[in-house]
């Protein structure tokens, strides 16, 4: 590949591209050196090279950018990455500048001075990027995955920083045009109208149950058999079968011993004050699709307030219930409860704190932690959470406990999952199993960067990984903004 140099002078010994700090081509520079290919890329391909981090600093890699007249003309796409916070970040580059418009960030563990492969795809507008940090991955993931519109053409170029980088094994292959977008055989995020949502799977069957943000005295829930064509929805509650006073929120409903349990929250009536109190209540059912009753017409705890209510049975059968308590801010606990005849009666002498904000992520607009959606993966026990307001920063991540009520440690590189430039709003996750045993994680975005209302529901797939420190790592793909392959197969379909 020919190079056009910006900068500081870049040497090879045994494939190995270092730049050469000190022998300064352009005085602004400062030491930074930047190649830009001289020959245009083809409009869809593939851009691969190794990168290794030699020392603090921001480096990566260019695409679909133009720069050959200097630091101050460079625009395009850049991806970069900074060992000294082990953050991965996707910017859209104008007058040389790559913070002034990022268009999604994440945190991943890698160090310095080892070699990580980065890979960009572009075909048509789609983007798919990988940064494989976890080295004892064999298929990662893409880091992103989303529309690019801005720029159509351009050059691909390596950025060594102020010499934090070295590349080696450079490649640049064309790549066939991005196929149709099937609606048959492909998903594309936001799938379906909803928020809160919650996912079960049950006899070859998914039930997607959601709050209706523009009718909240009911739940409904979407049915599919492949997770691509989805039947209109039904109503499965009503507020007048349920306690509370309108504004039935987040629907979690599961099987145990022969019936179907939903968990919600709603409010009071308003007091002589006007004030309202939100608490989690519980309704029944002996099918999936209801209708849900209450046979008690109370909430779980009459003297606080709660909401979400996510449950979880243990292999033992012990049923667990998070919710989201309030103490200047959102704080998850949780309890056993003890089933009987459609009735959930809380085990309160077992209420447990699990969890509180502490992280900067967390405490975007409010302290808020809330979710708390549980899995065991090897005997461990995974929590989902999600941080922040959800008018701020929403996004996901995970805390790991060898009990299901913990004590339970954050994963130091939170966020999992967190909105882009062009999708906002990317929390309140649950899960589900496929029949083949894959994970599926579901989630809500808002409409638009720039609008919350109405919200829209999204899934993408979701993996444990296993890391050098020796405990695996939950990882998704996602947000995803591009068509994917349908995740069901057409034997599970037909059950």
């Amino acid at each position: 590949m020919e190079w056009i140099q910006l900068g500081a002078g870049v040497t090879e010994k045994d494939g190995v591209l270092t730049a050469d700090t000190g022998n300064v081509l352009f005085s602004a520079a400062q030491d930074r050196a930047v190649l830009f290919s001289r020959d245009r890329a083809p409009a869809n391909f593939a851009f691969e090279c190794e990168i290794r981090l030699v020392r603090d600093g921001e480096a990566g890699v260019y695409f679909r950018a133009e720069g050959e007249n200097g630091f101050s003309w460079i625009a395009g796409y850049c991806l970069s990455v900074n060992a000294a916070d082990c953050t991965v970040k996707l910017s859209k580059v104008n007058g040389g500048d790559r913070n002034n418009s990022v268009l999604g960030s994440m945190r991943y563990p890698f160090e310095k001075n080892r070699w990580y492969k980065i890979r960009v795809e572009m075909q048509g507008s789609f983007a798919r990027i990988w940064f494989n940090n976890f080295l004892k991955e064999t298929d990662p993931y893409p880091k992103f995955d989303l529309e690019l519109r801005h720029f159509p053409r351009g050059t691909v170029g390596l950025e060594f920083g102020e010499g934090a980088a070295e590349f080696r094994g450079v490649t640049l292959t064309e790549l066939e045009e991005a196929p149709v977008y099937d609606r048959d055989s492909c998903y594309r995020n936001p799938v379906i109208y909803g928020a809160d949502p919650d996912i079960l799977y049950w006899n070859g069957t998914y039930y997607l149950y959601f709050t209706d943000t523009q009718d909240m005295s009911l739940f409904q829930c979407y049915t599919s058999k492949d997770l691509i064509h989805w039947a209109e929805p039904t109503v499965v509650f009503h507020g007048t079968d349920g306690w509370g006073d309108n504004e039935y929120m987040s629907p979690n409903v599961f099987y145990k011993d022969g019936l179907f349990y939903m968990t919600y929250a709603s409010h009071t009536a308003p007091d002589e004050t006007g004030r309202r109190r939100v608490q989690v209540a519980f309704a029944s059912s002996t099918s999936p699709l209801g209708p849900f009753r209450s046979k008690t017409m109370k909430p779980l705890h009459e003297d606080f307030q709660e909401i979400c209510g996510h449950p979880f049975v243990d292999d033992d059968g012990r049923t667990y219930l998070s919710v989201v308590r309030f103490n200047k801010g959102n704080e998850i606990w949780a309890y056993e409860v003890k089933l009987e005849d459609g009735i959930i009666t809380p085990l309160d002498d077992t209420i447990t704190k699990l969890l509180v904000p502490t992280e900067e992520w967390e405490c975007d607009y409010a302290r808020i932690v809330e979710g708390g959606v549980i899995i065991k993966h090897k005997g461990l026990y995974y929590m989902m959470y999600a941080g922040s307001h959800y008018k701020g920063s929403y996004a996901e991540g995970f805390a790991v406990a060898e009990h299901p009520l913990g004590p339970y440690r954050k994963y130091r590189y939170n966020p999992i999952l967190r909105s882009t430039g062009f999708t906002r709003g990317t929390g309140d996750s649950v899960y589900t199993k496929t029949a083949d045993g894959r994970y599926i994680m579901f989630y809500h975005q808002h409409f638009s960067p720039t609008e919350i209302s109405p919200r829209y529901i999204c899934y993408d797939p979701m993996k444990f990984v296993e890391t050098e420190e020796g405990i695996d790592v939950l990882v998704v793909h996602g947000p995803t903004g591009t068509p994917q392959k349908g995740l069901i197969p057409k034997t599970e379909q037909e059950t």
